[in-house]
């Protein structure tokens, strides 16, 4: 009887359809942190300092910056194909492309499906490896409603007349219209540009109607979309091209319906360093501690070299290409200005040959932060770009939070000195970790980096472990009283062991965070 129930509790919907109150609380309402809100941090700070940042570091030695990539969970694919409307085309089965929420207990996904046009399909995990497909009644396909879509060309009057290619969905705190508690982003291949639709819940969807003729905005056929809790506006990220081939541009809207470009053309484009054979597909990017962390997809295609554009021209170009699509990391502090690992590796690999994920991999929206993972959902497919017909289906990869790059010291001792901050109590937090014999320690030290007295490595409680929330400490638990309004600094010394991230206590919540748009030079 128990496991029946539990069965029962598992197919059943995070959202009960029609209802005005769902398993997630008041349909009013938010009450827990937006997958935006939790993976961002404080809208000011203070933030976690990741090694992303170059600006977090003064100096060090005998220490290497090491980035890390995501780790495939071994129940991939998550999500696979097994509905008769789960595509019949170039690309079949499930992908992401697509959203995935954390909202009262559950994990929501929102991804792609073709066949014979554009689909988005729902799905449902408790525990994010183990997914479940509610059939909602919303949509016929071949007469009947008992499938999961929830926005399709099946029946596309159903919402709006909307037909929506890669869905991004977002949660809309603060609204206070209960019928646009979410939207629904999406390029509408029949409209050719892209769409919005709210809904209540998720999953009851209606498409803006002055979005069909009107463009929100001039783009290709990529569009990720997401909110930035920083500056109180949405950003989308659209594919557009540079001489390179694809690329992606960027735009932002107050409230998400009016949008306007700071540039009109691409702000991140594959760079000198690439392959000749290198093109960027798009790039899904999430606020994550102060930053903007990019996804770009990478595309091995080669682009034509000269001459007007042409669909015959680019299929010649890139037909002795690899046609591969891998998932990258990039990061910026404004959307326009990007940075990239020198060493150009994956964030998550794709799979050997013959693998389901070999061929391409395009990622989620955003991560999903579970405990002190984040967990990256990812479509891959077993063939490349512009095959007759590959299959796709849904992985998850996970990296520990802040686990973008580490700086790493092996069995000779380095050191780091961080920049200079206002912090009144001698802890820190660090996101660290080190092998057997290893050890991290540090020094407080003045502007001039002499040890503050009291606060040597000799006094310091040394860190062995792994953690991602540890709070260092010295003996000592104040600072002297004719010391305690300086600027310190932290000198971290590692053995065999890896520093994430870190975080001064105290810091003064007068003084701002490094200057993220600063409007005047020096």
């Amino acid at each position: 009887m128990a496991a029946a129930a539990a069965a029962a509790a598992a197919r059943k919907p995070l959202v009960s359809v029609g209802a005005a109150v769902t398993d997630r609380g008041p349909a009013s309402g938010f009450p827990w942190a937006t997958l935006e809100d939790s993976l961002a941090g404080p809208r000011r700070g203070p933030w976690r300092r990741l090694f992303l940042d170059g600006a977090v570091m003064e100096a060090q030695w005998g220490l290497r910056r090491v980035f890390h990539a995501a780790e495939k969970h071994p129940a991939n694919p998550v999500i696979r194909a097994d509905k008769p409307w789960e595509g019949v085309a170039a690309i079949t089965g499930p992908y992401v492309y697509g959203t995935v929420l954390r909202e009262g207990g559950r994990f929501r996904l929102w991804y792609q499906v073709l066949n014979e046009g554009n689909h988005v399909g729902y799905a449902e995990s408790r525990d994010g490896v183990v997914w479940t497909k509610p059939e909602l009644g919303l949509v016929a396909f071949r007469g009947s409603k008992a499938n999961n879509l929830v926005v399709s060309a099946f029946e596309p009057e159903a919402t709006g007349g909307g037909h929506c290619h890669n869905p991004g969905v977002l949660q809309r705190p603060g609204e206070p219209d209960p019928r646009r508690r979410y939207a629904l982003y999406g390029f509408d291949v029949k409209a050719g540009h892209a769409r919005v639709a709210f809904s209540p819940d998720g999953v009851r969807w209606s498409y803006a109607p002055d979005t069909a003729a009107r463009p929100m905005f001039a783009s290709s056929d990529v569009v990720n979309f997401c909110r930035d809790p920083y500056l109180g506006r949405y950003v989308v990220t659209w594919k557009t091209r540079n001489r390179r081939g694809r690329a992606v541009g960027v735009a932002w809207s107050a409230d998400g319906l009016v949008w306007t470009k700071p540039v009109e053309g691409p702000v991140f484009v594959a760079d000198d360093l690439d392959p000749d054979d290198t093109q960027v597909y798009g790039m899904p990017v999430f606020p994550y501690q102060g930053l903007y962390v990019g996804q770009p997809w990478f595309y091995q295609a080669r682009y034509f070299k000269y001459g007007g554009y042409s669909v015959a021209k680019l299929h010649e170009a890139q037909s002795d290409s690899a046609r591969t699509i891998e998932v990258q990391l990039a990061w910026s502090w404004d959307w326009i200005n990007w940075t990239r690992p020198p060493a150009r590796l994956p964030l998550i690999a794709r799979g050997a040959e013959g693998a389901w994920d070999a061929g391409m991999i395009v990622t989620a929206r955003a991560p999903v932060l579970v405990g002190d993972l984040l967990y990256f959902y990812y479509g891959g497919t077993d063939g490349v770009h512009d095959a007759r017909r590959v299959q796709a289906g849904i992985g998850l990869a996970t990296l520990r939070r802040d686990g973008f790059c580490s700086m790493r010291a092996g069995r000779d001792e380095g050191w780091l000195i961080t920049r200079r901050e206002p912090f009144h109590e001698p802890a820190v937090t660090l996101n660290a970790r080190t092998a057997a014999h290893g050890l991290i320690t540090a020094d407080i030290l003045d502007r001039r980096n002499r040890v503050v007295p009291g606060f040597s490595r000799r006094e310091c409680v040394p860190f062995a472990g792994d953690a991602t929330g540890h709070l260092l400490r010295w003996k000592a638990s104040r600072f002297p009283a004719d010391a305690r309004r300086a600027d310190y600094k932290i000198r971290f010394w590692l053995k065999e062991a890896d520093l994430f991230a870190y975080l001064p206590s105290g810091l003064d919540p007068a003084q701002p965070d490094l200057a993220r748009f600063p409007e005047a030079g020096p």
